[in-house]
């Protein structure tokens, strides 16, 4: 199915409601003139298109060309919904942004904020650090014969190079109680028999760090089984129990991690064996995928 397609289907199930996501593809190249064509079909058909939606890219130029096809095309008052975590100052940006263009463009910069409308969501109803959890699966193991292999993605970027294999993962707290990093070990090894640790970083190789025995006060597994072969081992938690985890967990974090202004860094690392075992796969498949041929595959 194409994109011209799509926007069909969804127009004839949508006809009196219809806004047309056009950053899919080439916003300019196909979305637009895509989403013109349909509209003009819906207006034959005596229904009245609502819009277009971006989601992606530079909002105030997409908007202001936006404005200057759908006017040229006959439809100088559909909506443009913006979204893509916006917020006040992104959408004063925005604003700030169009009046300084619009004019340029041959356009009226008050008619096109009239015709915007923003989608807000995941900055409004969550504060804004780091309380909404973007995540992606990866594929970091593979069944083999009963047994997982470690397998991983190369990417030119490091902090993109998931860490391979079934892991396990581990709090240190050091002579304090405070909580002093998170340790990613491979499946069969424990921090608890190691007499010292060596806590490396997760992309670079010249930072590291090592806590001996006598600095570290207990080591805290992190993940437990709830289900097992479909399944619950675990009863579920209260809220109350919830809320005492949470609390506890905070009070045992440094106060250095907490401030709001310049905080420090909280670090999960990697224990030396997993951290070898990520590079001796890196160089296997560099072998096999060398940079001039994932540069073929990745020309950006």
């Amino acid at each position: 199915m194409s994109e011209l397609d799509a926007f069909r289907a969804y127009a004839e199930t949508y006809p009196d409601d219809c806004v047309l996501l056009v950053d899919t593809i080439d916003t300019l190249g196909s979305g637009i003139p895509n989403a013109i064509q349909v509209f003009e079909e819906l207006k034959r058909k005596g229904h009245k298109p609502v819009g277009i939606r971006l989601d992606s890219g530079d909002l105030a130029h997409l908007s202001i060309q936006a404005v200057r096809m759908l006017n040229a095309a006959g439809f100088p008052d559909t909506t443009i919904v913006l979204s893509n975590e916006l917020d006040e100052l992104s959408i004063w940006q925005i604003l700030t942004q169009i009046e300084q263009e619009a004019a340029r463009n041959g356009l009226d910069a008050e008619h096109i904020i009239r015709r915007l409308s923003y989608g807000v969501g995941t900055r409004l109803i969550t504060s804004a650090g780091a309380s909404a959890l973007n995540g992606v699966y990866k594929l970091v193991a593979l069944r083999r014969d009963s047994r997982w292999v470690p397998a991983m993605k190369l990417s030119d970027s490091p902090s993109k190079i998931p860490n391979p294999g079934d892991k396990r993962a581990w709090r240190v707290y050091d002579r304090r109680n405070k909580a002093t990093a998170d340790l990613l070990s491979t499946k069969d090894e424990s921090p608890a028999d190691m007499p010292r640790m060596v806590l490396r970083h997760m992309t670079e190789a010249s930072l590291q760090r090592t806590l001996l025995t006598k600095d570290v006060l207990a080591i805290e597994p992190l993940l437990e089984d709830v289900l097992c072969e479909g399944r619950q081992v675990v009863p579920p938690a209260t809220i109350e129990q919830i809320r005492a985890r949470r609390q506890s967990d905070m009070e045992r974090l440094d106060p250095g991690v907490k401030r709001l202004m310049n905080p420090h860094i909280y670090h999960v690392s990697l224990t030396e064996r997993m951290w070898q075992l990520k590079q001796k796969l890196i160089a296997a498949m560099r072998q096999v995928f060398p940079p001039s041929v994932m540069n073929a595959f990745h020309p950006n």
